[in-house]
């Protein structure tokens, strides 16, 4: 008798132990978690489950980088301090965070040295211009974009190279631009693409690869002529630099290739001169 008086006044174990846990410890254990680690806690127990349902609720801006530790999700209103996320879990996310209004994807350590480059890619932090599908198809993956209710998506993508002969192949890259005038003109937020190649050095020999280029341009202006976009070609041929800029609907989508120099890559209001524009809005012959 005495043994189970004493074993049913032992304290309590299991859920009922995490019954007399404050609930404010599971928030507190919680906000120092990131993405992942918040879904292995909340799997840990239902109870922590149903404490941390709506965890995620008050994130409204994505982040995501090639640089895993720059990946993060934030309350732009300040709330609750910023989530870290492995980049391959942004799709997860977008579906998760229910109050998303801006996503923003930066890529700065992209390689376009070999054929690898062009071929698929697993993760997001492995992608180029050029992998198929592109940084926007990864990212949403099966999500109609017309489902979101974003303001606004912005992709910028600077690629360095040293010299032309570092890179496998010059072209114009096309994956995103297909996505975004496929998926995103109709969409109900404004998204802003940036890709740039800059060169450090110069060689004679680049003339070939700098006109394939040139050539690649022009056909993706002269499709997205054809389908009503407005088009923008810029052209310095003295310092080697090409730009285009294309805009339909919600997108704008803008690709330049340059050499390094201060006055184009660190422009001062003293430095800067406006370069020629040629408008290519009528359809290329």
């Amino acid at each position: 008798m005495s043994s189970t008086s004493s074993s049913s006044s032992t304290a309590p174990s299991g859920s009922k132990g995490f019954m007399h846990m404050p609930a404010e410890l599971y928030d507190q254990v919680d906000s120092h978690l990131s993405y992942e680690d918040s879904n292995n806690f909340k799997s840990a127990h239902p109870l922590i489950d149903i404490r941390l349902t709506s965890n995620l609720i008050h994130y409204d801006k994505l982040h995501v980088s090639d640089d895993e530790d720059d990946c993060w999700i934030s309350d732009t209103r300040g709330r609750f301090t910023p989530r870290k996320f492995r980049p391959n879990n942004a799709p997860d996310l977008i579906r998760a965070l229910e109050n998303l209004k801006e996503i923003t994807v930066i890529m700065k350590d992209v390689s376009v040295k070999n054929l690898e480059a062009m071929g698929p890619k697993m993760n997001i932090t492995d992608f180029t211009p050029y992998t198929p599908g592109g940084y926007l198809k990864k990212l949403f993956g099966d999500i109609s974009p017309a489902e979101l209710k974003l303001r606004q998506l912005s992709l910028h993508v600077d690629i360095m190279v040293e010299s032309l002969q570092d890179v496998y192949c010059l072209m114009c890259p096309s994956e995103d631009l297909h996505y975004s005038m496929n998926q995103l003109v109709n969409a109900e937020f404004n998204s802003f693409i940036q890709i740039s190649i800059c060169c450090a050095q110069i060689h004679p020999t680049d003339e070939p690869a700098r006109n394939y280029l040139l050539h690649g341009m022009q056909y993706a202006l002269k499709k997205c002529n054809e389908i009503g976009a407005k088009t923008e070609f810029v052209i310095e041929p003295c310092e080697g630099y090409v730009d285009m800029t294309i805009e339909k609907g919600n997108v704008e989508y803008s690709f330049a290739f340059f050499y390094y120099n201060p006055t184009i890559c660190d422009p001062t209001p003293e430095e800067a001169e406006m370069p020629m524009i040629t408008n290519l809005d009528e359809p290329m012959a």
